[in-house]
C-alpha cells in the first residue's frame, strides 16, 4: 500500500507500507513469517478489530527483502497486479521521484489503480490525475512451485 502523510506544513510525505492482517490467534504465525523476513518490520494487535498487523514501513527492508521475495515466488492472484504497481511506486522513491512535483503526480497516478484507488479528497486537491494501466495477470497456469 501506498499512504500520503500530510504534514503541518500541509505538504505530502510518501510513506509504502507493506502489511498482512490476520486475527489475533495467528500472532504467533505473524511472527514466524517476520522471523522469516529477517526480523523487519513490527507487529502489534489491533483491539477493535481482534487482529493483529505485520508491518513493514523501511523503504530500505521493503526494497531489498519485501520485493525480492515475490519476485522470487509470484502472488497467484490478482493481488499480483497490486504488487507490480507498488513496485513501480518503490522503485521510483528509490530514485528521488517522490520528491519532485512530476514524481509525485506519477505515484498518485499508480496509487489510482491499486485497490481502491484514491480517495475523493485526493481526486479534488489533485484534478487532473489519470489512474495508470493496471497490469495484466494471467491465472490460467499455475506455475510448478518445485
Amino acid at each position: 500500500m501506498i499512504l500520503f502523510l500530510k504534514g503541518k506544513s500541509g505538504k505530502y510525505q510518501i510513506q509504502p507500507k507493506f502489511s498482512i492482517e490476520l486475527h489475533k490467534k495467528y500472532l504467533l504465525l505473524l511472527k514466524r513469517i517476520q522471523e522469516f523476513f529477517n526480523g523487519i518490520g513490527v507487529i502489534t494487535l489491533n483491539n477493535n478489530r481482534n487482529s493483529a498487523v505485520f508491518r513493514v514501513l523501511k523503504l530500505k527492508d521493503i526494497t531489498n527483502i519485501i520485493i525480492p521475495h515475490f519476485m522470487q515466488y509470484p502472488l497467484l492472484s490478482q493481488k499480483r497486479a497490486d504488487f507490480e504497481l507498488f513496485k513501480a511506486v518503490i522503485e521510483l522513491m528509490n530514485k528521488g521521484e517522490h520528491l519532485t512535483k512530476d514524481g509525485f503526480r506519477k505515484i498518485l497516478a499508480i496509487r489510482a489503480s491499486m485497490n481502491n484507488g484514491l480517495s475523493p479528497e485526493f481526486i479534488e486537491s489533485f484534478p487532473g490525475i489519470k489512474p495508470v494501466a493496471r497490469p495484466l495477470v494471467d491465472l490460467r497456469e499455475t506455475p510448478d512451485p518445485h
